[in-house]
Parts: C-alpha cells; sequence; structure tokens
C-alpha cells in the first residue's frame, strides 16, 4: 500500500504545488502518475479477487473522457454540418482572411488540442478516484483525507513565505500572467482556487482531528486547521469564506444528527472536540485579523458580483451549441463573440460548474452527468454519517462544489485531484464494511488481466498526446504569436509570410480566437503588403466587445480618408474600453481641430467626459488653450465630477488671479469654489478640493493658513504621500523655514519605506528648496536621494546641483560615482577636469 499511498500524494500534492497544474506541460506530467497509482491499485484487487470492479463515479468520468475525447476528432465538414451547424460556420470561416476556405475534416470541439487536454484530466480523476478507494478499501478514509490536508498546508505555507519574502514571482522565477497584490503570490494565484482548496483542506482537517483514534495528535491537527483558516480568510475571497462558513454549519448539523442515530455512545467525549475545534477556527480568524491587510478587508467587502451575470452571458453560447456544446476547453477562445461586458480581459470560465459543462460539453451530456454524479455521489453512498471524519470530508466536498458555483476553481486540475482522493477514500471506507450493489462494474476474468495494463497504457497515450496536439493551449499561443509578432519586420517579405504561417497555424488550432486576426490585421496594416479589412472583419465576428480593433479600424479608414468614419471608430472603441482613451484622444487630435468633428468620437452623456477630459489635455498640448477649455466645459456639463476639467478650470482661475487678468476677483473666487465643492463631492477620500483651496488662499496672501488647512486634510486622506507633496509646494511659499521643514519631514516619513520612493521624495524636496535658493539644503536632499537609489541619473543630478551652488568639490565626486556606472567618457573626463579647476581656482 506504501507505493499506491506515495503515487497519488504525489498527484495530489504536487499539482497543487506546480501551480495547480494549469498548464498542459504540468498535467502531461502529473497525469502519468495517476495512471500508474490506477494500475497498481487494479493490480492488487486482481491478485486479491481475480476480477476487477470498478466504482460508479470513476465509470462516469472514464465515460466523460471518453466523449470529451470524441469532441476532437476530425469529421467530415458534411457531417459536421448537419450535426453542429454553429461549429462548422467557425470552422468554415477560420481562415477567411487568407482567403482560403475551411478545412475538409473538423471536430465538434473549438479548441480540438484543449478537449483532448481535459479528456487526460478526467481519465486522471478517475485513476486518482480509483487509487483513493483502493487505499482506503484497506486502510480507511484516513490516508487519503490526510493527504487533501497535508497538501492544503504545504499550499498555505509556500504562499505565506512568498508573502513573508515579498515575492512577486512564484518561486522566484514564474510571472502571473496577471498582477497580484502582495500575500497573494504562490501555488494557487487565483484566491478563489486557493479558498476553496483551503476549504477543502481545513474540513479535511477537523475531520482527522475528530477522529476516534486520531492519526496525529489533535493539537497539532487543530492547529495546522487554524493555519488553514487563517491564510484562507487572508486571500480575500468573498465565495471562499462564505462558503467556509456554511461548511462548519453544516459539519455542526451533520455531526448532530449522527449522534442523534447513534444515541449516548461516544458523546462524553463530543464536548472536548468541539472545544477544539473551535479554538482552531477563533485562531485561525485571529491570525488573519492580525495578518490581514486594509486591502484584504476591501477586497472581502467588495460588492462587485458582475462575475455573476457570466451565467446570463454563457446562455446565447447554448442557444447557439446546443447539443454537442463547442468542446471542453474551447470556452476561453469562443466566449469572446458572446461577452457584452468592456474592457480588455479574457474570461477562461464561466464561474458556475453546471454553466461551463452544458455550454462545452452541450446540454443533454452535461445534464446526464450531473444527475449521475448528484445520484452516485449521495451521502448515504459514500457513508457520510458513517463515522465523523466522514462527514467532515464529505463536507468539504459540498463546501467546494457551493463555492463553484459562482467562484470556478473545478476547471483547475488541483482541485479535482484532491476531490477525486477525498471521494475516492469515502468510496472505498464505505465499500469496506458494507459492498454497495449495482454501482460498480466488474470486468471478467481475461479481461482483468488486462485491464490494468490496458490502463496505464490508455492513459500515457493520451498524456503524450496531450503534450503533442494541446500544447500551446490558447492562453500561451496569444503570449508566442505577440511575441513573434513583436520580433516581426512587416517590411520583409520572408519575415512577413513567415508571421502568416504561424497566424495559420494557430487559427486552425483555435478557430474561434479573435486575438490571431487581430495581430494579422495589425501586420497588414503596417506592411502596406495587403488590406487589413478582412482580418479586421474576422477579428470583430469573433469578438464584438473588441475596442482595439476599433481603434485599428480607424486608423485603417483615415489612411482612406474617411475622416468622420474613423472618429466615430474612435468612439466605438473607447465605449467597449476606456483604457484606449489615450491612444484614441492622441489619434482625434491628429485627425481634427473641429470642436464639431471631434464630438464625434466622444460617447453620448457621462460615458464621454473621459474621452472629453483626454481631448482637452491634447489641445492644450497643441497649444490650443480655447479649444481646451471649451472641451473641459462640456465634460464638466455631462459628469459634474470630472475630475481633470474641473481641477484645470480651477487652476486657470487661480493662475488669472495670481497674473491679475481676472475682470471680477469676487466671481472669479465663488467658480474656484464651485470646482472645489464639486470635487469634494466627487472624490470625499482625496484632497484635490483642499489643494485647491490652498492655492487659491496663498493667491490671497494667506500662505499660513493654506498650509495649516492642508496639513489637516492630509492626515485624514487614503493617499496621503501625493497631499504631503502638495502641501510642501505650499509650505514653500511661507516665508522662513519652519513650515517647509516639518512639511519635508512629514513626507520623508511617509514615503521612507522604500529606496525608490524614498529617492524620489529627496528629490522632489532638493528642488523645491533649490527653488527657495536653499542651495544647502538643496545639496543635502540630492545626496540622500543619490545614496538611496544610487542610479546614474541620481548622482548626475547632485553633480548638476553642486555645479551650481559652487560646491565644485561635491560635484567631483558625483561624477566620478557617476564614472563608476556608466564607465569614464571623454565628455564626463572633461567635465571632471573643470570642475577640479575651479575647486583649485576657490583657493
Amino acid at each position: 500500500m506504501r507505493p499506491l499511498v506515495a503515487l497519488v500524494a504525489l498527484a495530489v500534492a504536487g499539482s497543487a504545488l506546480a501551480l495547480g497544474g494549469v498548464h498542459v506541460r504540468v498535467v502531461a506530467l502529473i497525469a502519468p502518475f495517476a495512471f500508474v497509482a490506477a494500475a497498481l491499485a487494479l493490480r492488487r484487487e486482481q491478485e486479491r479477487k481475480g476480477s476487477i470492479s470498478l466504482a460508479l463515479p470513476a465509470i462516469l468520468a472514464i465515460a466523460l473522457a471518453a466523449y470529451t475525447l470524441l469532441q476532437a476528432v476530425p469529421l467530415p465538414m458534411g457531417l459536421l454540418e448537419r450535426l453542429a451547424p454553429g461549429n462548422a460556420d467557425v470552422w468554415t470561416r477560420a481562415l477567411l482572411p487568407f482567403g482560403e476556405a475551411g478545412p475538409r475534416f473538423a471536430s465538434l470541439s473549438l479548441d480540438p488540442g484543449g478537449t483532448l487536454v481535459e479528456a487526460l484530466k478526467w481519465s486522471s480523476y478517475a485513476a486518482i478516484f480509483t487509487a483513493s478507494a483502493a487505499v482506503s478499501a484497506r486502510r480507511g478514509a484516513a490516508p487519503g483525507v490526510a493527504i487533501v490536508f497535508l497538501s492544503a498546508l504545504a499550499v498555505a505555507l509556500v504562499t505565506v513565505v512568498h508573502g513573508l519574502a515579498g515575492m512577486t514571482k512564484v518561486y522566484g522565477f514564474y510571472t502571473p500572467s496577471v498582477s497580484l497584490p502582495p500575500w497573494h503570490v504562490g501555488p494557487l494565484i487565483n484566491p478563489n482556487t486557493l479558498a476553496g482548496y483551503l476549504n477543502l483542506g481545513a474540513l479535511a482537517g477537523m475531520g482527522l482531528a475528530l477522529m476516534h483514534d486520531p492519526v496525529a495528535p489533535r493539537w497539532l491537527v487543530a492547529a495546522g486547521v487554524a493555519f488553514l483558516v487563517a491564510v484562507d480568510v487572508t486571500s480575500a475571497s468573498r465565495g471562499g469564506v462564505i462558503a467556509l462558513i456554511l461548511g462548519v454549519l453544516l459539519l455542526a448539523l451533520l455531526l448532530r444528527v449522527r449522534a442523534a442515530r447513534r444515541g449516548g455512545g461516544s458523546r462524553a467525549a463530543e464536548p472536548s472536540l468541539r472545544w477544539l475545534l473551535g479554538a482552531a477556527l477563533l485562531g485561525g480568524a485571529a491570525l488573519a485579523l492580525l495578518g490581514g491587510t486594509r486591502d484584504t478587508w476591501f477586497e472581502l467587502y467588495d460588492k462587485n458580483l458582475d462575475k455573476l451575470q457570466m451565467v446570463r452571458w454563457a446562455l446565447p453560447v447554448l442557444r447557439e451549441h446546443p447539443l454537442f456544446g463547442i468542446g471542453r476547453g474551447a470556452f476561453e477562445s469562443v466566449f469572446p463573440a458572446y461577452r457584452e461586458s468592456p474592457g480588455h480581459v479574457v474570461f477562461a470560465y464561466v464561474e458556475n460548474f453546471p454553466a461551463q459543462w452544458l455550454v462545452e460539453w452541450g446540454a443533454p451530456v452535461a445534464l446526464a452527468a450531473l444527475a449521475l454524479f448528484a445520484w452516485a455521489l449521495a451521502p448515504a453512498r459514500l457513508g457520510a454519517l458513517r463515522s465523523r471524519l466522514a462527514a467532515s470530508a464529505y463536507t468539504g466536498v459540498v463546501v467546494v462544489l457551493v463555492q463553484n458555483l459562482a467562484d470556478l476553481s473545478l476547471e483547475i486540475p488541483a482541485v479535482c485531484f484532491a476531490l477525486a482522493a477525498v471521494l475516492g477514500s469515502l468510496w472505498g471506507d464505505r465499500a469496506r464494511s458494507r459492498p454497495s450493489r449495482g454501482l460498480a462494474a466488474k470486468a471478467p476474468g481475461k479481461l482483468a488481466r488486462l485491464t490494468p495494463a490496458l490502463a496505464l497504457f490508455v492513459g500515457l497515450t493520451l498524456a503524450a498526446a496531450s503534450l503533442w496536439f494541446g500544447h500551446p493551449d490558447v492562453g500561451a499561443e496569444r503570449d508566442a504569436i505577440h511575441r513573434t509578432y513583436e520580433a516581426t519586420n512587416v517590411a520583409d517579405p520572408a519575415a512577413y509570410a513567415a508571421l502568416e504561417g504561424s497566424l495559420r497555424a494557430a487559427m486552425r488550432r483555435h478557430p474561434a480566437e479573435p486575438y490571431f486576426p487581430l495581430i494579422g490585421a495589425l501586420a497588414a496594416y503596417q506592411g502596406q503588403r495587403e488590406s487589413a479589412l478582412p482580418w479586421l472583419q474576422r477579428t470583430l465576428e469573433r469578438g464584438h466587445v473588441n475596442g482595439r480593433a476599433h481603434l485599428l479600424l480607424a486608423q485603417v479608414l483615415a489612411r482612406r480618408g474617411a475622416r468622420r468614419q474613423a472618429l466615430l471608430e474612435l468612439r466605438i472603441a473607447v465605449t467597449q474600453e476606456s483604457a484606449l482613451v489615450g491612444p484614441a484622444g492622441v489619434f482625434a487630435m491628429r485627425l481634427s481641430k473641429d470642436e464639431g468633428e471631434l464630438l464625434g468620437a466622444v460617447p453620448e452623456g457621462k460615458a464621454g467626459a473621459p474621452m472629453l477630459d483626454e481631448l482637452a489635455v491634447q489641445a492644450r498640448n497643441a497649444g490650443n488653450a480655447a479649444l481646451s477649455a471649451r472641451l473641459d466645459a462640456e465634460a464638466i456639463a455631462r459628469n459634474p465630477g470630472a475630475h481633470g476639467p474641473r481641477v484645470r478650470a480651477a487652476d486657470a482661475l487661480i493662475d488669472a488671479l495670481a497674473k491679475g487678468t481676472c475682470d471680477d476677483r469676487a466671481r472669479c473666487a465663488r467658480d474656484i469654489e464651485a470646482h472645489a465643492t464639486a470635487l469634494e463631492a466627487a472624490f470625499p477620500a482625496d484632497f484635490v478640493a483642499d489643494r485647491i483651496r490652498a492655492r487659491h488662499l496663498v493667491v490671497e496672501g494667506k500662505s499660513e493658513e493654506a498650509e495649516s488647512r492642508l496639513a489637516a486634510r492630509c492626515a485624514r486622506v487614503k493617499e496621503r504621500v501625493g497631499c504631503l507633496r502638495a502641501r510642501v509646494e505650499i509650505a514653500s511659499s511661507v516665508p522662513g523655514v519652519a513650515r517647509i521643514d516639518a512639511a519635508s519631514k512629514d513626507l520623508l516619513a511617509a514615503t521612507c519605506l522604500s529606496a525608490s520612493a524614498c529617492a524620489e521624495a529627496a528629490g522632489f524636496l532638493a528642488r523645491i528648496r533649490e527653488n527657495r535658493g536653499d542651495s544647502g539644503s538643496a545639496l543635502t536632499l540630492y545626496d540622500r536621494a543619490a545614496r538611496e537609489e544610487p542610479t546614474e541619473a541620481r548622482w548626475l543630478a547632485l553633480a548638476d546641483a553642486a555645479s551650481r551652488a559652487g560646491a565644485h568639490a561635491q560635484a567631483v565626486m558625483a561624477l566620478e560615482r557617476v564614472a563608476q556606472k556608466r564607465g569614464m567618457t571623454e565628455e564626463l573626463r572633461k567635465r571632471i577636469a573643470e570642475e577640479r579647476a575651479r575647486v583649485l581656482g576657490a583657493h
């Protein structure tokens, strides 16, 4: 049994620690261990019984793997059109940008490589279930449950170590595809996945602590549970924390029902166990309170529930692909054609596992799978009330499934490996004392002898095929195509042809993905070798909300002289992706300086205020202050809380007061206060309104009052550093050094938590002091900035300031440091000589 336990542990813990097994290569590496474990379990059963029986849940998983494999099999296009016309249409149009017809043979799946990997996953889940059931049938459920508990502890510990070390890369070398906040970097990058995994581990640990004969000291297991709860809460997954609370309540209910059924029994021992578990949960909550950051609680209190709408968004996918689905693993590349939310976002899953199964497998198979799994894994068949360990482990499974109605993690292999291990352990433990009838398939003698070897052969073949055909997945392929495009000189015919070859191969593997034709459109537009329009047509077919495609289409239309149409496309682009306001504003200002035409690029109503803000900035940069002011006024009319337009308008009025160009000072003062009041209402936690009022007070000759008010405000705002910088600027206008010294001290205290931030603040203060004529303080601050962050630019800034102040010896020292950084150049040698000559001349 030890080799079998070791193989199960290797698959469960290895997949969790290897980034959850989300990468194809990891799955292809881990799955063979599961198949070896299953073959070994089947072989031992054959030796003991002379035949082999497979549990119903394993049979269901194998059947789903087989159906998934069929989804990836190429079919004649004529047959595919009759079976799944929606799928056939995607394949038929996949290569239209190349002027080519679709393939003659195509699969039901719209991402056959990804579907092949899913078939490998489901067959490996069946293998882990079978191996865990075999262990449990001999030794009880404790070994399998303990494996999951220890694996969760390992994941939590590695996550905490990453947080303590301030690491931004997993294991110091893997860079996540998304930016992660502190304490979120670890083997399971997604906080919802992490929380679900730790929930399962925590409830598994509770079961181990509640055992009549625990496998480890109860206090030690309880400490582990407390640690898991603490990391669970600090993961900041709302669904995970709610699911954990529900799990504890469900476990209490199951234990109460079990105790009532068993009568008096062992009730005398139960109060102490309840106190132990209560202490573990409270200890975990206390650790979370101590270790949680403000960002942690902000994420937990976040009320954004947009992702729950994804189930509704998935309905059109199901309507167009009702019977056979889009293919398991194809959702990420297919969904952009149905996405309604704005932004440049990739949705890999539906965030609801029944909906995920429905759109990828099709309604008949998905509904049958849900019904059969619900029947096969019912509490009575798994013996959920057989023992306290079984009740806890079963509760852990339920908690994960409930969370996966809103936070999908069942698509992560590590989570399913752990679930399969727990479910297999419960099934085997139940079968040990009370074999179930009608819930297993028994192989005859001759087939029994071949089954272990056949299972191993099929599994290893599937792993090899997944590695060969399933890698790279669509995400990795997008990255690879992007790198290829960046490295390609589109003016070179050979390089351009090579890029087209890569795009053709990618579009044959992932025919529904809109990113690849977008890259083709970019290359066609920049290379001017062919029209970009066929490429843009395809990318917009497969991604209706596609702001970047509309931005490129605007450039294509502008090149053809269709200026008004180009401006309209810019409007669509910024409506669909607000982050494109910057480049869209720059391009719009190149196309036209006419206010009426520019408004054609602005979305209607309040949504157009950000674009108006950007256009106003671009007009100001172009030297057209009048146009900028009119655009700012329009933005304020649409959105009274528009930040940039309000600030610019207020600053312009303050400058007019300072220069004496305001005809009616009382009116200007009222307008300034109106802008400040509007900003205060729109941004109550910000200091921008206080900065405007402080600047106004300085112009009115009340600089000390301005500094005092801003100092009081800076103690209460979230963006304290920005406020303190504004305070320093105001304090610099106050005669004497007391106020600027105090303001400078507060700024350095707030920023000098890291060397780069401290150097930036010191450099800022040095420039302020130098402008005041305080060269001595300025040099001290320039020197501090260079020593905090000894870059070439910092030392050069010190050298320049020292030379201006007549501190030529200090300038020589700083220039020598520059030479150490960049190497001695003729220009640098000459300047050092000049500064040394000035030192000698001063003596």
